[in-house]
C-alpha cells in the first residue's frame, strides 16, 4: 500500500512537498510548493534559455483509473479541511460539503449553452446578476471541452479581477508589455517572448473580465496582434472570445483623461456576434432596493430614490457584536480604520506571514502578489472582525463575516467533542479529517464564528489555502499559502468588487470616480444592512456613452430559440 500510494504522489507532480519560506518567519502550516508544470520547450522565456528541460511526466499505477485516483485525492484534501461546529443546536464537529452543482437561471444557461457551441459572446448585468458565477462555470465547462492545458486563457483587465477568476491580466498574457506601440510592434514583441507567442498560436478561447477597464484602443491592438501572429484576417486570429463585465462601473484609466470604451473599438462588432444583459438579480430579493440601483446604475434617480437613500443615514445596532464593512475610496483610509479598531482590542495579538513562490520573481512577483485579497501579514485578536475570502461551502462563502473567538491548536480542535457524531451522518469522524498531529504548526491557528444567511452562527477552524496567478500552460507565475481572512472593519470599493456584503456602510462624500457610488451601494444585500452618509445625487452619474450603448444589447427573453424547453438546469 505504501509503494502504490508513493506511486500516485509521484504521480501527482510532487505535490506533497513541504514548502520552505524565503521569509525569517516560520510557516503557517506545512505548506506544498508550487512546481511548474511540464512544459514544452517552445515555451520557454528568452531569459529562461538557459534552465534545465522539462521532466518527463510522471505516469500513474496501471491499476490505478481515474475514479481510484479522485478518491486518493480528496482523501488527501480531507486532511486539511476545516472542521465545524453548528450553534446552538449540536456541539459535534461537522464535516464540511462542497456544494455538489450550480445552479443557472434560464438566461445564464442560454449563454453558457452558446459559449460552449463556439460563439463568441459578450454579457454584462447590474450587480449581483451572477456574472462571476456564470463566469466559473463557463471556465469549467470550455476546459472540459478543450482538452489541451493551454486552451482556455482566462485573462482580466486588473490584477485584482484576474486572481479572482484565477487568471492572468490581459497584458500578461499577450506578453508585449504596456501596449503602447501599434499592433505591428507589439506583435514583433510578442513573437519574439516565446511563452506569449506559444499563447497566442494555442488558444482556442479568450476569456476577459471586468472588460469595463479595458480601453478601446487596447481592444483592437489585441484584435490585430492575434490576427498577425496567428496569420488569419479574423480579429483574435480566429480564437473564440468571452467577454464580460459591467460598463456601468469602474471605466478604464487613461492618462489623457478622455475615455474609450471598450464597446467603442472598431473590432468589437467584428469579434464578438451576440452580446447580452443578464436581468434576474440574485444579491438583492428586495424589489425597490433593485429599483434604486438600477435608477442609480444608469445615473438616473427618482426624487422617492433619492429620499430613500438619504434615509439610509441612521445607525443600525446589530446584536452579535458585529459590525458593517465601511467601504472607502483610498487604501490608506482602509489601513487606517481596520488597524485603529484592531488596536482597541486588548486581547494579545497573533501575527500570521504568507508563504509565497512560484516561477517569476523579484518585483514582478511583488506586483502579482499584491493583487491578492490574501495580505502578506495578517495580525489577529480574539473579538477581531474578520472576512473569508475563499468559498468553504455552500454557506461559508467568500464574504462571509464573522469574529475570532479563540486560539486553538489544529491538533486538538474538537478532541472535547463527540467523535462518533456528525451532523451529515452517524458514521465516526475519520482521524484524517483533521491535520495530523506530527503537522508542523508553530502557532496556533483562530477559530472564527461566522454569522450564517439564516442568522445561525457556525463556528470554524481557519486553516492556510493557497491563492495563485497560473499562466494558461498551468505555470503558476506567484502563490501564496494565507490565512483566508482578512480584517473586515473597513474595505476598498475597488477590492469590494464582486463581493457580497450584508452589512455596508459608506461614506458617499469620499467618492470620486463615476461608478464608485454605485459599485460600493450595490454590495449591499438588502436596505436594512445600508448605512449611505453624506448621499449627494450628483455622486451618482453613468457615462452617456455607455447609457446609449445599452440598449443595443440582447435580452433572454424567448427561451424557445435555440433552446429547449427545459426553463433551467443544474450543472
Amino acid at each position: 500500500m505504501q509503494l502504490r500510494m508513493k506511486a500516485i504522489e509521484e504521480a501527482l507532480g510532487g505535490n506533497t512537498t513541504v514548502a520552505t519560506a524565503s521569509k525569517a518567519s516560520q510557516p503557517l502550516v506545512e505548506s506544498r510548493t508550487f512546481n511548474k508544470r511540464p512544459s514544452d520547450p517552445a515555451l520557454l522565456l528568452e531569459d529562461d534559455s538557459n534552465a534545465p528541460p522539462p521532466k518527463k511526466k510522471r505516469q500513474l499505477p496501471p491499476s490505478w483509473s481515474e475514479e481510484a485516483l479522485e478518491k486518493v485525492t480528496a482523501s488527501r484534501s480531507s486532511t486539511i479541511r476545516p472542521q465545524i461546529r453548528n450553534f446552538p443546536s449540536t456541539s459535534s464537529p461537522v464535516a464540511i460539503k462542497r456544494p455538489a452543482g450550480v445552479f443557472l437561471s434560464p438566461e445564464q444557461s442560454q449563454i453558457l449553452r452558446l459559449v460552449e457551441e463556439g460563439t463568441s459572446v459578450f454579457y454584462t448585468g447590474s450587480a449581483g446578476t451572477g456574472k462571476s458565477v456564470l463566469l466559473r462555470e463557463i471556465i469549467k465547462t470550455m476546459k472540459k471541452k478543450h482538452k489541451s492545458l493551454d486552451a482556455v486563457a482566462i485573462t482580466a483587465s486588473t490584477g485584482i479581477a484576474a486572481c479572482n477568476i484565477g487568471g492572468v491580466t490581459v497584458h500578461s498574457f499577450a506578453g508585449f508589455g504596456l501596449g503602447i506601440e501599434n499592433a505591428k510592434e507589439l506583435a514583433g514583441k510578442a513573437r519574439k517572448n516565446k511563452k506569449a507567442f506559444a499563447r497566442w498560436t494555442r488558444t482556442k478561447v479568450l476569456i476577459i473580465d471586468e472588460v469595463s477597464m479595458v480601453d478601446g484602443d487596447l481592444f483592437d491592438k489585441l484584435a490585430e496582434v492575434g490576427s498577425i501572429i496567428r496569420k488569419s484576417p479574423l480579429p483574435f486570429g480566429g480564437i473564440q472570445i468571452v467577454v464580460t463585465g459591467d460598463f456601468f462601473q469602474l471605466p478604464p484609466v487613461t492618462k489623457s483623461g478622455s475615455v474609450k470604451f471598450a464597446f467603442e473599438a472598431a473590432y468589437w462588432s467584428k469579434s464578438i456576434q451576440r452580446t447580452f444583459n443578464l436581468t434576474q438579480v440574485f444579491r438583492q430579493k428586495d424589489p425597490a432596493f433593485v429599483n434604486m440601483l438600477n435608477e442609480m446604475r444608469f445615473g438616473v434617480l427618482t426624487a422617492q430614490s433619492i429620499a430613500k437613500f438619504r434615509s439610509l443615514s441612521r445607525d443600525i445596532a446589530y446584536d452579535d457584536g458585529l459590525g458593517p464593512t465601511e467601504l472607502f475610496p483610498r487604501r490608506e483610509d482602509v489601513d487606517r480604520s481596520n488597524s485603529t479598531r484592531l488596536n482597541r482590542l486588548s486581547e494579545e495579538s497573533r501575527t500570521y506571514t504568507a508563504i509565497d513562490s512560484g516561477a517569476v520573481d523579484g518585483p514582478q512577483r511583488e506586483k502579482l502578489l499584491s493583487n491578492f485579497m490574501a495580505p502578506p501579514t495578517l495580525v489577529l485578536r480574539v473579538k477581531a472582525q474578520v472576512m473569508l475570502i475563499k468559498n468553504i461551502d455552500e454557506n461559508l462563502v467568500n464574504g462571509s463575516m464573522g469574529r475570532v473567538v479563540r486560539f486553538c491548536d489544529p491538533a486538538t480542535y474538537g478532541d472535547h467533542e463527540d467523535p462518533s457524531r456528525t451532523a451529515s451522518n452517524s458514521k465516526p469522524v475519520s482521524s484524517s479529517s483533521k491535520p495530523a498531529p506530527t503537522a508542523k504548526v508553530p502557532q496556533l491557528l483562530p477559530v472564527v464564528e461566522f454569522v450564517m444567511p439564516n442568522g445561525s452562527h457556525k463556528e470554524m477552524l481557519v486553516i492556510p489555502e493557497s491563492f495563485k496567478v497560473e499562466l494558461p500552460n498551468g505555470e503558476i507565475q506567484a502563490a501564496r499559502s494565507q490565512l483566508p481572512l482578512i480584517l473586515a472593519w473597513a474595505m476598498s470599493i475597488h477590492k469590494s468588487q464582486g463581493q457580497t456584503l450584508d452589512r455596508v456602510k459608506v461614506d458617499l462624500g469620499k467618492v470620486f470616480e463615476k461608478g464608485q457610488a454605485y459599485v460600493a451601494l450595490s454590495r449591499a444585500t438588502s436596505l436594512d444592512g445600508l448605512q449611505v452618509l453624506n448621499f449627494n445625487p450628483s455622486k451618482v452619474q453613468a457615462h452617456p456613452k455607455v447609457v446609449e450603448w445599452s440598449k443595443s444589447l440582447e435580452t433572454i427573453t424567448n427561451m424557445t430559440d435555440s433552446f429547449d424547453e427545459e426553463a433551467s438546469w443544474t450543472l
